[in-house]
């Protein structure tokens, strides 16, 4: 189980977030819907280990760090390297694995990989990021807004690798619309003024002032 306990965040004066609480199965795809400024993203890198915060975040009874891999809506790759390189760079694994791994070969095809990712559109970019988040083995992926960029073939393959990973993985998806998910949805959370709430009405999660 994914555990959120009493977390508290500030920029400045600014607070984010103020003594949240927030539990989560350790399997399925849970959406986390919000207006911009309304923390979503802020939220995401807490959980990622990209924000400083103050409470605690668990995986069962330990650290999430690292069990965690997140991609963002501004994820960037090296561009000098090929798709290749960039995924065995953030997968840590040989060109083998890399070319074996399912979620690889769901999203991208080998004359792709072996260009340079400087060449990459949004959506190209995007896709290696998410072929390497699925390929992770991590017990949860965080994806922040990851429709964004996205061609009809790489919004099946997504929905076809979330509907696969839903039994072993939990998986936390950021989005303003949920109807694309709704297939593969487990769960439902919305951000709105300051408050964290359980589809349709369940409150789970108290805090004021939410921005990104």
């Amino acid at each position: 189980m994914l555990r959120i306990i009493n977390l508290s965040k500030r920029y400045g004066r600014k607070k984010i977030f103020s003594d949240a609480s927030l539990s989560i199965p350790s399997t399925g795809v849970h959406i986390m819907r919000g207006e911009n400024g309304y923390g979503k993203t802020t939220l995401f890198k807490c959980l990622a280990g990209l924000e400083q915060y103050q409470g605690s975040i668990l995986w069962h009874n330990e650290s999430l760090k690292n069990n965690v891999t997140a991609v963002f809506d501004d994820s960037t790759l090296h561009g000098r390297l090929t798709g290749f390189q960039n995924l065995r760079a953030l997968l840590d694994a040989p060109s083998s694995v890399v070319e074996d791994a399912p979620a690889v070969k769901e999203f991208l095809n080998r004359d792709l990989l072996e260009k340079r990712s400087a060449g990459y559109s949004l959506g190209q970019r995007k896709k290696i990021k998410l072929a390497a988040a699925f390929a992770s083995g991590k017990p949860c992926i965080l994806l922040d807004e990851p429709v964004s960029g996205l061609d009809v073939a790489g919004q099946d393959g997504l929905l076809r690798l979330l509907d696969r990973a839903s039994n072993k993985a939990c998986i936390l998806i950021s989005a303003h619309e949920t109807s694309f998910y709704r297939e593969v949805t487990s769960s439902e959370f919305t951000i709105r003024h300051g408050k964290i709430r359980m589809e349709p009405d369940e409150p789970l999660i108290q805090a004021d002032d939410f921005d990104e």
